[in-house]
């Protein structure tokens, strides 16, 4: 068989519809292509022709300019408004430069002009189904491509979560506080990273970290500072040996100072939670202020930024300490949720957030009044809310 015919077992996996109000004409094509083709569907005129193709899964289109009712290129367009990428192919008996100029604009993939003979036509069909197969070939790799996809993002956030091991994920209860943890992460690959440790039964790490702008390098450095700390807290339980917040700051630093990029910077909140004590240690590496009320005081203070942010260049570091005997509640937050735009005035979210803080029960009710106010997550947005 001569090689114009081989692509006839493709042809065996499309349906065509063919558009021809002459009925000699439609019994030959009815007859070839019901060989050929898996289905065959037959239209009279342009207007049928839409119905036929609104109401079935076709492949390909084969139409008849000069029919009455609706021609083949007005069909063709309203196909076009519907699916851009089916091949179409026009029959015509004329070379008329309005046609041909009209059907290149609305993308007709080949032109057949009579009279014809199966050579020709097969030649047509051939250069089409390359066509359609490619597409097909494309769209099952794209198809894979984001279920791969998908399945590592979730793998990704597993392993986010197991190298965090939050304690708080399976108690309420921190020391004197209830704590509520809020991780909202915008993508897979999080910037945004938080630990909750339990060192011992008056003692308590927590600690946000929000890497360098968006993808694997922020994601990267946010998970092996967890990592890091989450390590050394384990280590600490084991050996039943005691945690300083100073030591223990400067051995993140030593370590992931390293792993930085030259231009990277870090923002980052080591708090050490004390109930002998009754304080609360921290170095805080350019975040947003804690928020945090007094019991006998309405107003919010702010503990703010006791650090520049952590970079490859950082050498010394500050550690300061706040009584925690008339604290309340605390709210712990990467910059995500204080920088969301609002959807009327169109400022920060920051302008509201103290406001709430001090009427919000909850962090579920804090994330239901975000949600009301706020355009979109436009950024990963961690919170922790201690409240008693």
């Amino acid at each position: 068989m001569d090689n114009k015919y081989d692509n006839l077992e493709l042809y065996k996996t499309l349906n065509i519809l063919f558009v021809e109000d002459d009925e000699v004409i439609s019994e030959v094509y009815e007859e070839l292509f019901s060989l050929i083709f898996k289905k065959i569907y037959k239209a009279k005129n342009g207007k049928e022709g839409l119905e036929v193709f609104q109401n079935n899964n076709i492949d390909m289109v084969l139409t008849d300019y000069n029919m009455p009712v609706c021609n083949g290129l007005e069909m063709s367009k309203k196909i076009r408004e519907e699916d851009p990428s089916i091949p179409i192919i026009l029959v015509t008996a004329f070379e008329e430069l309005e046609v041909l100029r009209e059907a290149l604009e609305i993308n007709i993939t080949n032109f057949l002009k009579k009279p014809f003979d199966a050579d020709k036509i097969f030649d047509v069909f051939n250069k089409t189904v390359k066509m359609i197969i490619a597409d097909r070939c494309l769209m099952e790799e794209q198809k894979n491509e984001i279920l791969y996809n998908n399945y590592q993002a979730k793998l990704t956030f597993a392993k986010e979560k197991r190298i965090a091991k939050n304690d708080i994920e399976t108690t309420k209860q921190l020391l004197e506080y209830q704590c509520e943890v809020c991780y909202r992460p915008k993508d897979t690959l999080s910037g945004d990273n938080y630990l909750i440790k339990e060192i011992n039964e008056t003692e308590y790490l927590l600690f946000l970290v929000d890497g360098m702008g968006k993808g694997l390098p922020a994601s990267a450095t946010a998970m092996l500072c967890s990592a890091f700390l989450n390590y050394k807290v384990e280590n600490a339980k084991k050996k039943k040996l005691s945690l300083k917040l100073k030591e223990l700051t400067s051995e993140l630093l030593s370590f992931i100072q390293p792993n930085l990029l030259d231009e990277e910077i870090v923002s980052l909140g080591i708090f050490h939670l004390s109930s002998k004590k009754e304080a609360m240690e921290y170095a805080i590496f350019s975040m947003p202020p804690v928020l945090y009320q007094n019991t006998q005081d309405k107003d919010v203070k702010k503990l703010k930024s006791n650090n520049p942010p952590l970079a490859a260049y950082t050498k010394n570091f500050a550690i300061d300490s706040l009584e925690l005997n008339n604290v309340k509640k605390m709210l712990f937050y990467t910059d995500g949720l204080s920088e969301s735009t609002l959807k009327k005035e169109k400022s920060l979210y920051a302008t509201e957030l103290i406001n709430d803080f001090v009427q919000i029960e909850s962090l579920k009710d804090l994330e239901k009044r975000v949600d009301e106010k706020i355009e979109e997550q436009e950024d990963d947005v961690t919170c922790v809310l201690l409240s008693r």
